[in-house]
């Protein structure tokens, strides 16, 4: 008995001896994340030196770089990544992904023509995407849709902006995306439409123009099948990673079409019945 009662005692010391030590790894992934992201380098690839790193570990690695990077601050919203079929299968995840937008990453693209400037970023990626308001905070999971619909005020057309930089493109892993916070940078938002005059975000045929001639071309229905249904994953996701929502915050829901690289030129986005949003990149 009293052998019995000195191995479960080793095993458990075991047991918090490995936590302690993958706690420490965490809080070590997310420093490296955090340094590369102030000092403007390239992310790491961290799946490199933690090849087992799982969907969990890469969220416990995010959720403690953005507590870093906002050092106190609240997100501005949240976004979604890797919410089509063809860029889940590119980095080999089965899930999407979710994660803060920044405070200081917002443009307002609703008076006219805005200014990205590359300087600003190691691998500036273009995103088509559709932008949800909340006119009331959320702090619980939503049950449905019509839950969804009673705390967003607005819809908008929007331009993601993430930064795709890392240190090897060529190794680099969902898990990797996802510790970075999906490479969060910056977005645009084109004027908001309320909620009641708002088209079929779904059917809506978004198409965004480079100098003048179309560059890409999507579907509403291109994030995970459906724009409302992503937006409510979005919200519990981040609910569930210790997240909350306030009014004004910016629901994105992932790109529709293709990611584009951000080339110099002047772009056009016009998101049909959304409105559209005109942008320059030097």
């Amino acid at each position: 008995m009293k052998a019995a009662k000195r191995t479960g005692a080793a095993f458990l010391a075991v047991l918090l001896l490995a936590a302690a030590s993958w706690g420490a790894d965490i809080q070590a992934m997310a420093e490296k994340v955090f340094t590369a992201a102030m000092e403007r380098k390239p992310f790491p690839v961290l799946t490199a030196e933690y090849p087992g790193m799982t969907v969990d570990e890469s969220y416990a690695v995010q959720t403690e770089y953005s507590k870093k990077r906002l050092g106190g601050e609240r997100p501005v919203g949240f976004k979604a990544g890797l919410t089509t079929e063809a860029t889940m299968k590119k980095f080999g995840s089965d899930t999407p992904f979710a994660a803060v937008l920044f405070p200081g990453g917002a443009l307002d693209g609703s008076a006219g023509p805005v200014e990205v400037n590359r300087a600003g970023f190691g691998n500036l990626m273009l995103e088509c995407e559709i932008g949800f308001i909340l006119g009331a905070p959320v702090k619980e999971p939503l049950k449905d849709v019509d839950a969804l619909k009673g705390k967003v005020e607005f819809l908008a057309a929007a331009i993601e902006l993430p930064d795709l930089a890392f240190t090897d493109m060529k190794q680099l892993k969902a898990a990797d995306i996802n510790a970075s916070a999906i490479s969060s940078k910056g977005f645009i938002m084109g004027k908001p439409v309320s909620l009641g005059g708002a088209p079929d975000i779904n059917e809506l045929v978004p198409v965004l123009s480079l100098d003048g001639a179309e560059v890409n071309r999507g579907k509403g229905s291109d994030a995970l099948g459906n724009q409302w249904e992503t937006a409510i994953w979005l919200v519990n996701k981040m609910l569930e990673q210790g997240w909350t929502m306030e009014k004004g915050d910016v629901l994105l829901t992932g790109a529709l079409g293709n990611m584009l690289p951000g080339k110099p030129g002047s772009y056009v986005y016009d998101a049909g019945a959304l409105g559209g949003i005109e942008f320059t990149v030097k």
